[in-house]
């Protein structure tokens, strides 16, 4: 019988100049912000955290902040309870910023907006296709299957050695992002460095009931209060739900992180795109998301509305009221479904 053997990691040519050029330049400063979109999810969230403590680890100073700091479902990632929450946050003294899982300068939101950009090196660390290039460096690679990867490259190739709590939160990034390990963005290299974060101590099931078995009963009330509210087209090929200010009274309960609304939508058997629409805390300003079929581009349908994300799992902000968004983004979606081959 033939020898198997493992694949080696694969990381392109453009990707490996990119650590050895992040690393020359975090060696040549020593005190950064570290930032991420708006409500970090997992992979912003624990990128954020994994890069921070590398650079303690390298001896450079470092604090995390990002709009609305860290979501109730990510406290319990190492470092988590220090993350900043907005630009009453921000400190003096930043030689440099680096921003992960951040399609725009804009989608940090109230932290962009209080930084003097003139002023501050931007490094954009990011996964998505769709991403602007906004930094004065850009590492852009959508190959990985989450931005937490691109960090883990940095901490292999920056000569430390790997301890938990690096593992602990890229290990979350993965997780999240390849909806555990079940979207389409899984590949051969995500396992690979899914079983080296093993080897540094991370425990699946203790990350897994973290992020998954930790509902409160309010919770799974709004959850409820949600799923009876899926709508359907009457092909069934477009599915959505509307998460409005008034429900989240209603139940007096926000609905924190709502990736888990949406991929509900998804499961349902002949639906191509769901979409979310959810109702923001400023008026007139609506949070769309789009999970699609293979084939089905999601970015086209986010771009319209200066959003991006990756072809399968997409968002943008929609301007007007909730109404005017479930009416608009509903309409102009069933139009593209119905525009693409069968």
């Amino acid at each position: 019988m033939a020898k198997s053997t493992l694949p080696p990691h694969k990381l392109s040519a453009a990707s490996k100049a990119m650590v050895k050029k992040v690393l020359a330049f975090i060696r040549t400063h020593d005190n950064f912000l570290v930032s991420g979109h708006v409500r970090s999810d997992g992979d912003a969230l624990g990128s954020q955290l994994a890069f921070h403590h590398l650079l303690k680890k390298l001896g450079k100073k470092s604090q995390v902040v990002c709009d609305q700091g860290a979501l109730p479902d990510y406290r319990f990632l190492p470092g988590s309870d220090r993350v900043g929450a907005g630009p009453e946050d921000l400190k003096k003294g930043y030689s440099a910023v680096f921003t992960f899982d951040s399609g725009s300068w804009e989608r940090l939101e109230r932290i962009s907006a209080a930084l003097p950009r003139r002023d501050l090196t931007v490094v954009n660390v990011d996964h998505h296709a769709s991403n602007e290039r906004f930094g004065d460096i850009n590492w852009v690679d959508p190959s990985f299957s989450a931005c937490g990867e691109m960090v883990w490259e940095l901490v292999k190739a920056a000569g430390v050695k790997p301890d938990k709590n690096i593992a602990t939160c890229v290990y979350t990034t993965i997780v999240t992002d390849t909806g555990r390990f079940s979207f389409s963005n899984t590949t051969t290299e995500t396992h690979l460095n899914a079983a080296e974060l093993l080897h540094f101590g991370v425990r699946p099931g203790e990350i897994h009931t973290a992020l998954y078995r930790q509902k409160s009963k309010g919770q799974l009330a709004f959850l409820a209060e949600v799923l009876v509210r899926i709508r359907l087209t009457d092909d069934g090929t477009v599915g959505w739900i509307v998460i409005s200010k008034s429900l989240e009274e209603k139940t007096g309960f926000p609905p924190g992180d709502t990736q888990e609304y949406i991929d509900h939508v998804k499961s349902i058997k002949g639906v191509r795109v769901a979409i979310l629409l959810k109702e923001t805390d400023e008026p007139g300003k609506v949070k769309v998301s789009w999970r699609t079929d293979a084939g089905v581009d999601g970015i086209a349908l986010a771009s319209k509305y200066g959003g991006g994300g990756h072809p399968r799992a997409s968002g943008a902000t929609f301007r007007g009221t909730i109404d005017d968004a479930e009416r608009v983004i509903v309409d102009e979606t069933i139009a593209f479904v119905k525009g693409l081959p069968a």
